[in-house]
């Protein structure tokens, strides 16, 4: 298999030896194996650039794999896979049709970075190196360096992802998300850190997360199943809470749960679920609601919100904003 692995990465292997190669990779320690060769392979040729051809074919040989359709709650969308450079491997399974994103570029230096993007309005499942689990949420991304399992696991996020990972690792997994680091050896958690949001959110519902800051070598905190910690990114103030773990987790199966939250931090997940732009008047962004979405249109959400609240919602181009009602002020729920 070595001699097929070098054909592959120089880009000579024959269409018979890829599809050998493919089926050995479906393998989570040959996976391993090949990620540890293609390390030791990046550094002899000096950091040179693995040939952009190789991608493609993987493309072409995935094709198969990726484009099944699958009930959800999202109209069927044609799956795309963009693969700039070859030795990519991710085995994914889809929630809705979705159009996942896989880029492998370069940082400064030799190290080169892969990152995963799910498309707005879209759920995307992939598997990391070390068989780690990882849920991406609509308009989210997840990006580790090439050295992945070797020297770290560290995976840098920016949104909304649900791990589940994997054990036995000497190195623990980490989740950066910039002002907060979530430490790992093997559970089941999710982290939130959508972008414009106040807060950073850890749920845990298996095992055990160590939180911590690179900035502040005091900060330390360790959560248990069932509590959830949130990290207020103005006060720098951690809150830690018990909580029903479903209604934060249950994104994953297509399902977003609205618990007694106030209208600005709704936008934010309709603004994800959706990839639709919006404005909250200062007069009705602290109205709270309760309500689950599921396979609802927007504008069957944009009612029910403008049912039980007096709210109202104008579209002016690409943005909606909602703002007061004219007549007096009512109640949220």
């Amino acid at each position: 298999m070595e001699d097929i692995i070098n054909k592959y990465l120089e880009d000579t292997a024959t269409d018979s030896e890829k599809k050998e190669l493919l089926a050995w990779l479906r393998n989570r320690e040959n996976r391993k194996a090949f990620f540890f060769h293609r390390s030791v392979w990046e550094k002899r040729l000096g950091g040179s650039r693995i040939p952009a051809a190789g991608g493609e074919t993987w493309q072409r040989i995935q094709s198969g794999l990726l484009e099944r359709s699958c009930e959800g709650w999202q109209k069927s969308r044609r799956l795309t896979q963009f693969l700039r450079y070859a030795a990519i491997f991710f085995f994914l399974t889809t929630l809705g049709f979705s159009m996942l994103w896989i880029v492998q570029g370069r940082h400064s230096g030799n190290e080169t970075e892969t990152r995963v993007m799910a498309d707005q309005g879209q759920i995307s499942r992939a598997g990391l190196p070390d068989g780690t689990q990882v849920w991406i949420n609509s308009g989210s991304a997840i990006s580790y360096d090439g050295d992945f399992g070797i020297k770290n696991r560290e995976v840098r996020l920016t949104g909304e992802a649900y791990f589940e990972a994997q054990k036995g690792n000497r190195h623990p997994l980490v989740v950066n998300c910039g002002e907060l680091l979530v430490r790992v050896t093997g559970t089941r958690f999710n982290v939130s850190a959508l972008p414009g949001s106040p807060n950073i959110e850890v749920v845990l519902e298996e095992g055990s997360v160590e939180l911590l800051r690179e900035q502040n070598a005091t900060f330390h905190y360790t959560l248990k199943p069932g509590e959830m910690a949130s990290f207020d990114l103005t006060r720098k103030k951690m809150t830690v809470t018990t909580v029903n773990t479903r209604r934060i987790t249950s994104w994953k199966e297509g399902i977003i749960n609205i618990y007694d939250q106030t209208l600005e931090e709704v936008v934010l997940k309709l603004r994800s679920r959706y990839n639709q732009e919006f404005v909250v008047d200062p007069g009705v962004k602290e109205y709270h609601y309760t309500f689950s979405i599921s396979k609802e249109s927007l504008q069957e959400i944009i009612a029910l919100i403008e049912k039980i609240t007096p709210v109202k919602a104008v579209q002016e181009g690409n943005v909606i904003t909602f703002g007061p009602k004219k007549q007096g002020p009512g109640r949220g729920k």
